[in-house]
């Protein structure tokens, strides 16, 4: 499968994720935040719903609730709908970033990951490497890494180099 059929595939499957979710189609990037620190999540939150892309947050054991325009919380994501995401915003506990990024899933995540031998901090001058990562784990250090990428999503050259990048990478 080339580029881009896979970059059409993801935002045909994206479109299904929003409807299911009940997703106004507003907005183009899909996020999946996957945080285990749920304080850190829930004040996070409050900061996603003023920017322009749909977020799904995952929380184990809490019901399917739409939280503001664009942010919907749940703790029921099967695996098949996984691919319909553009980028996951994780933490050290995720298990197997590989599935994701099989997925073509950008990754957000702490530069002191258990991953550095795979994921590198996407250079967009040179367009090299396949994630983006945050300093410290904290709401301030993922916002910032959050709208540094939400600028490269603007530049459709820069974030098909990305995705290629991730598929390259794996």
């Amino acid at each position: 499968m080339n580029l881009t059929s896979i970059l059409a595939e993801k935002k045909e499957n994206s479109l299904k994720l929003k409807k299911a979710l009940w997703i106004l189609l507003k907005y183009k990037p899909l996020w999946l935040i996957r945080l285990s620190n749920e304080d850190l999540t829930h004040s996070l939150v409050k900061w996603l719903k003023s920017l322009p892309a749909w977020f799904v947050v995952y929380i184990e054991w809490i019901k399917t609730e739409i939280l503001s325009k664009n942010v919907v919380i749940t703790w029921k994501l099967e695996d098949d709908v996984l691919s319909w995401f553009d980028f996951i915003v994780t933490d050290n506990d995720i298990k197997n970033i590989n599935i994701y990024i099989d997925l073509w899933i950008t990754p957000i995540i702490s530069k002191k990951n258990d991953y550095t031998d795979l994921l590198v901090e996407f250079n967009p001058l040179k367009n090299t490497w396949n994630s983006f990562l945050y300093e410290k784990e904290n709401k301030w250090d993922i916002f910032y890494t959050i709208v540094r990428y939400m600028e490269n999503y603007k530049f459709p050259y820069d974030n098909k180099n990305l995705v290629k990048n991730v598929l390259n990478n794996k």
